[in-house]
């Protein structure tokens, strides 16, 4: 009964999806194109959206759905400009796996059902490598690595590490930390590319992450949100069900 609930839960969020086409401006020189890689490449690396706390042993499943926010009203001011404002939005499959102890793996994808012409996958290895006696605090390691295009005229690849601090209360997880992560983005050039001199070139940043979510259990499914700040805060949402 439980389980038929809260299955429901999926279907609800997922059928309230809403597709909207985001508009990349074209002619972007090196400044542009630093900025389209702070606001695309860190918006789109990997997310954390659960309680970081263990999956444990080889036993511990998860499966989510997830919808992330990038903000793209800077993106439009660039190059020769567009339309666009408000948020670009897309939405991934998750799946993580309990490996050994306190060591987790997470995986994520686009579904190629979007109207968004974004692609984005990569993963996570988690390590929970402290908890706290008296007080329910427990400490995890990130070390995750990703890619994403968009629109086939920005290729981004990601990796970064995170150190996160989790408190867990009954049925509601808080966590919070940081790190560091590196964006490497290929801008297509040519004829119909995105560069002002039609020249295919590379960029790379490296940035400061802070990171701030909660996560809720519902029975075995959980719902979180998360807030990740690097030039820009992105927010984004997750519902999941572990076993």
């Amino acid at each position: 009964m439980f389980s038929l609930k809260y299955a429901a839960l999926f279907l609800i969020f997922f059928s309230n999806i809403t597709w909207a086409a985001t508009t990349l401006p074209r002619g972007l020189d090196d400044i542009d194109r630093i900025r389209a890689l702070q606001i695309l490449g860190f918006g789109s690396a990997s997310k954390i959206l659960n309680n970081p706390y263990p999956l444990g042993g080889y036993s511990g499943i998860e499966v989510g759905l997830s919808s992330e926010f990038i903000p793209i009203e800077d993106l439009a001011r660039l190059g020769t400009k567009t339309t666009d404002r408000g948020e670009l939005n897309y939405y991934t499959l998750t799946f993580g796996k309990g490996l050994y102890y306190n060591v987790d793996t997470h995986l994520y994808f686009t579904p190629s059902l979007q109207s968004e012409k974004v692609q984005a996958f990569g993963g996570q290895l988690r390590w929970g490598f402290y908890e706290a006696k008296f007080f329910p605090l427990s400490l995890t390691a990130i070390l995750y690595t990703g890619g994403a295009n968009f629109s086939n005229l920005i290729n981004i690849s990601t990796i970064g590490t995170d150190l996160v601090a989790t408190v867990s209360m009954d049925n509601v997880a808080i966590y919070f930390g940081g790190g560091r992560v590196r964006a490497i983005g290929k801008f297509i050039g040519g004829a119909d590319g995105i560069t002002d001199d039609a020249q295919t070139v590379e960029q790379d940043e490296t940035e400061n992450h802070t990171v701030f979510g909660v996560s809720f259990d519902i029975a075995r499914f959980f719902v979180a949100l998360e807030i990740d700040r690097y030039s820009d805060s992105i927010y984004s949402t997750k519902l999941g069900f572990r076993f």
